[in-house]
Order: structure tokens, then sequence, then C-alpha cells
């Protein structure tokens, strides 16, 4: 497991928690419900970008907020670390971000990878992934990644969670700070991973 980036790559992320933002599943919800969002520009490909977030092999090696994930069925054998639509998984959490004291199992179930939509001038590809580890009436929790090129030609990656139900004030009032801190140093990890993939651009 790679060492946490230094602080200053965080300051390439814009992370906060925010009112609740509609997902694609859930679509909008009431308070308590809140989301945690991160963004952050990375110097490479959406496809690359794509590819690192999906091959759950490739975390350990720079994922120190969840540092390992386990794959169920439906999955081949020939490609057992990659998510893709209908895959259910396991993120084996370490909310510290150390990538040592993993303290936390989060059961999840990936629904969608689709293209964006051209028309406003996002090129690049949307994936969502439920939360399955609760009943759906205590807590409810989307996770979407949104990876596209800017007009400036840039790759944007913009990661949001959206959490609702009776258990959701628990998540903001425990761990709403802390989540803020670890999507910031997700994105800030795998930006550091990918760019120095072959000089990341591809």
């Amino acid at each position: 497991m790679a060492s946490p980036p230094p602080k200053q790559l965080y300051d390439t992320v814009k992370a906060s928690r925010i009112p609740p933002l509609p997902t694609p599943h859930w679509g909008s919800q009431r308070s308590p419900a809140f989301t945690v969002r991160a963004t952050t520009t990375i110097n490479a490909s959406p496809d690359l970008v794509l590819s690192t977030l999906l091959d759950t092999s490739s975390w350990p090696r720079w994922n120190n907020f969840v540092p390992r994930a386990t794959l169920k069925l439906p999955i081949s054998a020939s490609d057992s670390g990659r998510l893709r639509a209908g895959v259910v998984f396991t993120e084996h959490v370490d909310m510290r971000g150390k990538g040592k004291n993993t303290i936390v199992k989060m059961k999840l179930l990936m629904t969608s990878l689709d293209d964006l939509n051209e028309d406003d001038g996002r090129k690049g590809f949307r994936v969502v992934w439920l939360g399955k580890g609760y009943p759906d009436w205590a807590l409810r929790s989307e996770r979407v990644h949104e990876i596209f090129r800017n007009e400036e030609g840039e790759t944007i990656y913009d990661v949001y969670e959206t959490f609702s139900g009776p258990l959701g004030w628990a998540v903001r009032v425990f761990v709403g700070e802390t989540l803020v801190k670890r999507f910031a140093q997700w994105d800030g990890e795998l930006k550091e991973y990918v760019e120095g993939m072959d000089g990341g651009k591809g």
C-alpha cells in the first residue's frame, strides 16, 4: 500500500458536504439527506481514469481510503477484479485513510456505466453504484462518478454520494466531515496514480 499523498495534493481537490443532490436511482431526497462531493482535474484521458476506477485490483496501489474490494457474482474468472453493471461488491473501508486499519465493510451494487450526454459539452462516462449494506427504509446511499472532458480539454473527475433515510442523520453527524476528507483523499490519490501511468495523458 502506498503512503497517503502529501497534503498539497488535496489542494487540487474541491470537497464538501452539501444539500442533497438527486441521484439516478433514488432521485431527489429530503432532509436530513445530504451529499458528500469531491471534484478534481486529472491530466489523463477519461478512458484511463475510468479503467483505473473500475479495476479494483489496482486499488491497493493507490487507494488508502478503500484499499480493497471483494467482488461477488456475476463476474468472469478472467476479469475478477473489474467492476461492471450488475456486480455486487464489498468495499473494505479505512475511515482513517491510512490504508492499514480497515474497520468498515460496505456492500454495494454497481448499477450502471453510461456515456454522458454530449449535448451539454461533457463527453465521458457516468458510473453509479448503490449502497446495499442496510435496508432501504433505514439508509439509502448512492454514489455517482462522472468523468468527462471540459471545454478546455481537461478531464474532470466528479464523485458524489447522497445519503438519505432515517439513519442519514447519523452518518452526517458521526462521519460526515470524515467522509469529506476521505472523498478528497480518494480524488487526490486517483489523480496522482493515473497521472503517473505513462505520463497519464492518453
